[in-house]
């Protein structure tokens, strides 16, 4: 009797196995460089990945330990995830980080559902490092972030924020973010005062189709939305017919 269970009691487990682990297939790879200050690859570090914006604990998943090169790769399930780098000289794996380790600053967040493969390089500094720049940024320099949407309000994936002293610039914008995933989410980084912003899908983009707003920024914001117009994903005059 005990031969005749086996095969049902196996496929018991298959069944469980793979409703907590999803199908391979679906799992994102998110992978990238970890840098110092000086842009060199740091050896030793990790990326921590958590299923919530609680980060004050042990990861959920950790990525493999950098070697020469500072290359990470972590697969992932779909999901939205909070991830920061870290290099601990004691080689341990969680607690509160010494004076000489070396962190990443807030956690990124992102959302791996849809996607094959996120790109995020980190740079990590230790505390005195991390104190230094937080001043002398915060002296000039405002963080930006928030989400594109489109004219329905709905996040535009594969879209980017731009933002230039001018309305019309003549060939590229001073401030240009990273792409965005299908959650529309940007972060741009900006000098103090007035700025024209906007965003756009095509590249190089043209001013004439941005749909730019003039805004003064004076500290870090966050939920700045940014519209994408409609006119600047229409058709364009082909410059040869004129």
């Amino acid at each position: 009797m005990i031969r005749k269970s086996l095969p049902a009691t196996f496929f018991a487990l298959f069944l469980v196995f793979i409703s907590i682990t999803g199908r391979a297939g679906d799992n994102v790879f998110f992978k990238g460089q970890i840098v110092d200050t000086a842009n060199e690859p740091v050896s030793g570090a990790e990326v921590y990945v958590f299923d919530s914006a609680n980060v004050k604990r042990p990861a959920d998943f950790i990525s493999n330990r950098t070697g020469a090169d500072g290359f990470f790769r972590v697969e992932l399930p779909p999901g939205r995830y909070w991830t920061m780098a870290i290099m601990r000289t004691s080689g341990a794996s969680f607690g509160p980080l010494g004076k000489d380790d070396k962190h990443s600053g807030e956690p990124f967040e992102f959302d791996a559902s849809g996607e094959k493969e996120i790109v995020k390089d980190f740079t990590v500094m230790d505390l005195r490092e991390a104190a230094r720049i937080n001043q002398k940024r915060s002296e000039t320099v405002v963080r930006i972030s928030g989400r594109i949407l489109d004219e329905e309000g709905q996040p535009a994936g594969m879209a980017y924020v731009m933002a230039d002293p001018h309305r019309k610039f003549s060939e590229m914008p001073h401030y240009v973010s990273t792409w965005t995933g299908a959650d529309g989410r940007y972060e741009l980084f900006l000098p103090k005062g007035g700025i024209f912003i906007g965003a756009g899908k095509d590249f190089p983009p043209d001013s004439d189709y941005v749909n730019f707003q003039e805004v003064e920024f004076t500290e870090d914001t966050k939920g700045f939305d940014v519209v994408v117009s409609a006119k600047e994903t229409s058709p364009r005059p082909d410059p040869a017919s004129h």
